[in-house]
C-alpha cells in the first residue's frame, strides 16, 4: 500500500527525517527516493515510523513509501528511473579481433563509434554497458549496432537494433511553500 501522508523535517544540510504512520505496526515499510531503493524492509514494531534519507531541502525529489502487513513482499518503485545506459549483449564471434559499437539517434544523418575495444576470447556472452548516456527528453529512438572486426579490419554484416528512451521531465527550478488550510500543514507548488 502506498503511503500518501508523510512528514519531511530537516536534519542537516544533506539529509532529512521522513516520518509517517503505518497501518501495520508489525508490518514492513520500503522507501524509494527518485525511483531508487533507500530503506527497507523496515520493521519497527510501532505504527509511527521515522527514517533518515539523503535529501537536501533545496532539492526536488520523488519520494515513495510502501507499507505491507509483513516483509514477504518486496515492492518495485512506481516510477523507475529511465534506462539511459542500457546493457548491450551479443554472442561472441570466434574470428573477432575487436568489437565496435555504433550509435545514431533518430534525425541524425551519420553514425558515431561509441565503443572500439579488443575482443576478449573464451567468453560465452559479450556484455557492455552503453558507454554514453542516451538522450531521452521527450522520447527518443536510438539505433545501436555491434560489429565484430577481424584482424584485417573487416566488419561483420551490418545489423542495428532500435532502443527507445523516455526520460523524466526536467526538474522545476523552484518550489514555493505556503501554509496549508489545516494548521501545521503546507502546500507545495512547482514553478518553472
Amino acid at each position: 500500500m502506498l503511503v500518501e501522508n508523510f512528514r519531511i523535517t530537516p536534519r542537516d544540510d544533506l539529509s532529512c527525517n521522513l516520518g509517517w504512520t503505518s497501518l501495520w505496526p508489525d508490518g514492513a515499510s520500503w522507501v524509494f527516493v527518485n525511483g531508487k531503493h533507500a530503506v527497507g524492509p523496515l520493521v519497527t514494531g510501532t505504527a509511527d515510523r521515522m527514517v533518515k534519507i539523503s535529501f537536501a531541502l533545496s532539492n526536488v525529489a520523488r519520494i515513495e513509501i510502501h507499507d505491507f502487513p509483513d516483509d514477504a513482499v518486496r515492492p518495485d518503485p512506481i516510477l523507475v528511473e529511465p534506462n539511459t545506459r542500457p546493457t548491450l549483449s551479443w554472442n561472441p564471434v570466434e574470428e573477432a579481433a575487436r568489437y565496435r559499437i555504433y550509435h545514431r539517434k533518430r534525425g541524425d544523418a551519420a553514425e558515431t563509434v561509441i565503443y572500439d575495444k579488443a575482443a576478449m576470447q573464451g567468453l560465452e556472452r559479450c556484455e557492455v554497458i552503453c558507454p554514453m548516456l542516451l538522450d531521452g527528453r521527450g522520447g527518443v529512438w536510438h539505433f545501436l549496432r555491434v560489429e565484430a572486426v577481424d584482424e584485417y579490419g573487416n566488419e561483420s554484416t551490418r545489423q542495428s537494433w532500435t532502443y527507445f528512451v523516455m526520460d523524466l521531465p526536467l526538474v522545476p527550478e523552484h518550489v514555493s511553500v505556503t501554509e496549508g488550510v489545516v494548521p501545521g500543514t503546507y502546500d507545495f507548488k512547482l514553478e518553472d
